[in-house]
């Protein structure tokens, strides 16, 4: 599965997330009650093995983060229209 850092974040957003800060190319997304923030490489293609790991640390399922990227993307191509 192929996901944008921009795609990932806008799901982490969909979540509750917040951006906590910026270092370098890494930005890092966290909410109450999470263990960890989610970093995100803002690189043009995230790889399936950070997207899983961010999705373990999200606490949602495959089939959810597959859900909230296809509203996201849906919303991005409508703007694009």
């Amino acid at each position: 599965m192929k996901v944008t850092w921009q795609e990932l974040r806008a799901v982490c957003l969909l979540l509750g997330c917040g951006e906590s800060r910026i270092k370098g190319d890494h930005l890092s997304m966290s909410r109450p009650g999470m263990a960890r923030p989610v970093i995100i490489k803002m690189d043009k293609s995230l790889g399936e093995d950070i997207v899983r790991s961010n999705m373990l640390t999200l606490g949602v399922s495959r089939r959810e983060f597959e859900q909230l990227l296809a509203r996201v993307r849906r919303h991005r191509k409508g703007k694009n229209s």
